[in-house]
């Protein structure tokens, strides 16, 4: 357990306020108790994208996705075959929707890029042992072409590692830095000043 105290619908709206581009819910029962509920309420109240985040591995949890608000998913490259990823793909894009396509290596951010994913995350934690490698960012980054959206996922501890990832991509998705925090909103303000 990350927080204690977790309304993710609070939360959601608090990342609204301090400035937050888009919502990642966590949708994942069994292992981040997360919920479609909670995708559902955030989408309902919040009025930004909100992206599905889950083990996606069919056509029936995109459409879920959808049904409950979301306007974006996440794809694992290391769960997916390619034929697979493709064809979330363009299931996804069909209903109106963005894939954040994860990676873990340059390996994967190549079979993301044969799959035609144009917004490729860049996952630090290894997903084995958990520890964070940041300077995996840069390194996937040298073989996306230009006109792919990179976003840093994982490892912000704080200004320092946030100002250092965002010089190689076009964004970020951080959980677990505001999770651990007592103030969200401050720690949005001291990531951004």
């Amino acid at each position: 357990v990350i927080r204690e105290e977790y309304n993710p619908v609070i939360i959601a709206e608090e990342y609204y306020r301090v400035g937050a581009a888009a919502i990642s819910v966590l949708t994942d029962t069994q292992y981040f108790q997360g919920s479609l509920e909670d995708l559902e309420s955030i989408s309902n109240r919040v009025p930004l994208p909100v992206l599905r985040k889950d083990f996606i591995l069919s056509d029936k949890q995109i459409s879920e996705a959808r049904h409950f608000g979301a306007s974006a998913i996440l794809l694992i490259v290391r769960i997916l075959s390619l034929t697979q990823l493709q064809d979330l793909l363009a299931f996804a894009k069909e209903l109106g929707m963005e894939s954040l396509v994860e990676v873990h290596s340059e390996e994967e951010a190549g079979l993301a890029l044969e799959a035609g994913a144009e917004i490729i995350g860049i996952n630090t934690r290894d997903l084995d042992t958990f520890t964070i490698h940041p300077e995996l960012i840069e390194r996937v980054v040298r073989v996306l072409p230009s006109h792919i959206h990179a976003v840093a996922e994982s490892g912000v501890t704080g200004k320092e590692s946030f100002d250092e990832m965002m010089k190689h991509v076009n964004s970020a998705l951080i959980g677990t830095y505001f999770m651990k925090s007592k103030n969200i909103t401050e720690s949005f303000r001291v990531l951004f000043s």
